[in-house]
């Protein structure tokens, strides 16, 4: 017995397929698909990064000491340091920090190793790079780590603590001990690429929806189109399959190779992950239709999905924590699907999540995916 589609979804895969069709057979546009999302995130995952490493560092030291020498002893074995630059006076401190050659400057004075020894204030400037700020003062976390470590060395410090607790009451003493969970080495990548799959997902639906209407228009087809027995809202559903197909396949693509090309762990649901990502491919696929229903050329579409994608990378949390933002702006990103899918793909990679919590983020995007859609099948319909 032969299963008859009805008639209204019969004519929504023709124009699916033809828009596969289109999409696939041509070279130009293959490569534009496949090649460039492959490219970033490969880039984005050895290149992009928000740790300090290879530091150049330049010392005035105007002490000769044992604890001066420890402490630069220690910065030339950290990992974080490449080089230490000795200078011969102050004079050469401003132009070692004007040309960039180092991220900062150390200077100890005449009495540093020798008030560390009596157990007294001993002083230890660091003069920062303030152009590169953010590395400078990640640079300077790493250098109070090491500063604090010799501090506890000093044995000095022993006996000035034996000789206060002789004194006076015992004080109980502070054992710190840090412990990152989910992400124990604080690996920029377990945190950065998969917040990727979002990104790259969300401008590939983007700009594949968004030519699509564009391109008809362009090349003389949307009347053709409109005359066809498919109605607007067919035509308009039928552009958002190619889209969220792609972004299914780029997102299986994207998946293998954070996995077992950057070894990122997978703690949750598989299934979870597909369910999130169709759900937000409709959603981008939804803003992509809009933005092509305002554009007359595919430069246009092009120039619109850039437009509202890079906002939306932005605010969404993948790059700058939320929190961190204006209140209107941590308002604003509560429309926009990047931000819950981020969420739900941190929880999904690294801790794996709990049910609830995924059926919250999922139910926002979700909501975001049927507004998203309604708006565009309803801006098709009116510029038809």
């Amino acid at each position: 017995m032969n299963l008859r589609l009805p008639a209204p979804l019969r004519r929504m895969l023709t124009i699916v397929r033809k828009e596969l069709l289109v999409l696939l057979s041509n070279r130009t546009s293959r490569f534009l698909i496949v090649v460039p999302p492959l490219l970033q995130i490969v880039v984005f995952g050895w290149a992009a990064t928000m740790e300090v490493r290879n530091v150049d560092v330049a010392v005035l030291s105007r002490d000769s000491g044992l604890w001066s020498r420890e402490i630069l002893h220690r910065i030339d074995g950290s990992p974080t340091f490449r080089s230490v630059f000795h200078l011969m006076g102050g004079q050469e401190v401003r132009p070692v920090l004007d040309a960039q050659k180092v991220l900062f400057v150390l200077v100890f004075d005449e009495e540093f190793s020798r008030n560390v020894e009596r157990g007294e204030p001993a002083e230890l400037q660091v003069i920062l790079d303030g152009r590169r700020s953010n590395a400078a003062q990640i640079a300077a976390s790493y250098l109070s780590q090491i500063v604090e470590g010799v501090a506890r060395a000093t044995p000095m410090a022993g006996a000035a603590e034996a000789q206060a607790e002789d004194a006076a009451p015992a004080v109980p003493k502070l054992d710190v001990r840090t412990r990152c969970w989910f992400n124990p080495n604080l690996e920029f990548q377990w945190f950065f690429l998969p917040n990727l799959i979002g990104m790259l997902s969300l401008m590939l639906g983007l700009v594949v929806t968004g030519l699509s209407v564009a391109r008809e228009r362009e090349v003389g087809t949307f009347d053709q189109l409109l005359v066809s027995p498919a109605t607007p809202t067919e035509i308009a559903l039928a552009k958002l399959v190619p889209g969220c197909l792609i972004g299914l396949a780029h997102g299986t693509l994207f998946l293998l190779i954070t996995v077992f090309g950057f070894g990122v762990p997978f703690n949750g649901s598989v299934a979870l992950l597909y369910v999130a990502m169709l759900v937000f491919s409709i959603a981008a696929g939804g803003v992509g239709l809009m933005v092509s229903s305002l554009s007359a050329t595919q430069q246009q579409a092009f120039l619109g999905a850039f437009t509202v994608g890079v906002p939306c990378i932005l605010i969404s949390g993948a790059v700058t924590p939320v929190m961190n933002m204006p209140v209107f702006l941590q308002r604003a990103s509560e429309i926009n699907p990047l931000r819950h899918f981020t969420t739900l793909c941190q929880g999904v990679f690294l801790k794996d999540i709990t049910l609830g919590a995924a059926l919250v983020n999922l139910g926002k995007i979700g909501l975001i995916s049927v507004a998203a859609v309604s708006v565009a099948v309803w801006m098709f319909r009116r510029r038809a």
